[in-house]
């Protein structure tokens, strides 16, 4: 049922891109090339589902994962720096080939059940976030109705922790997703405080992720 990935994952840069970031390299391993905590959240989920994870292989200052593969700021202002067939090339290996094992994962799960739920897990830092949010559409049935599950299950197990549903179906690469699948398909972005990761406040992150995978839905 789930499908599960992981887009600012790293902040791996391919040696053959390295002179981009020559004399910036603090800029990579900052929050603007990756976001901490996102693939440690991705993994637990996958070990405790016992499912496959695709994440983002690459810093997404070279290519933003999360993003439309039509949408002009995928790029950064470090990728416009390269040629328009080494940006072509990082489409193809990297973007291209994560929204292709998706929809692949997509397909098959469809294939064996009744609807298939993509949840795409990341950290953020933003100080005016919930301690964990629910990112989906609203027209989304098959969403909205997961997505009350999970919530209605958080609230009994933690009535104190904070958390919030947030709207937006133009969300990048769930919006695509949406597309290429119309029915049957719901996709949306779990999203976790990074102080929790970093600090353990408000909540300890290892206390975090068992709340949020014991009231998954299933």
């Amino acid at each position: 049922m789930f499908i599960l990935s992981c887009e600012p994952a790293t902040s791996a840069i391919p040696e053959w891109h390295r002179e981009v970031f020559r004399g910036h390299e603090d800029v990579v391993t900052s929050q603007e090339g990756w976001s901490p905590g996102s693939l440690n959240l991705a993994q637990a989920f996958a070990t405790k589902l016992r499912t496959l994870l695709a994440h983002g292989d690459i810093t997404r200052l070279l290519v933003d994962f999360s993003r439309r593969a039509d949408d002009p700021e995928r790029f950064s202002r470090f990728s416009l720096k390269l040629t328009e067939e080494q940006r072509r090339k990082l489409d193809e290996r990297h973007h291209h080939a994560h929204f292709k094992i998706l929809k692949q994962r997509i397909e098959e799960e469809l294939r064996k059940e009744d609807s298939a739920i993509h949840i795409s897990l990341r950290a953020d830092n933003r100080p005016d976030m919930a301690t964990v949010e629910f990112i989906q559409d609203p027209s989304r049935d098959v969403e909205t109705a997961f997505v009350r599950k999970w919530t209605d299950a958080l609230r009994i197990a933690a009535p104190d922790l904070k958390f919030a549903v947030v709207s937006d179906p133009n969300y990048g690469l769930s919006s695509a997703l949406r597309d290429e699948f119309p029915e049957r398909f719901g996709s949306i972005s779990v999203v976790a405080s990074q102080s929790s990761f970093l600090n353990g406040t408000p909540i300890r992150w290892e206390k975090l992720k068992k709340l949020l995978l014991e009231t998954l839905p299933r």
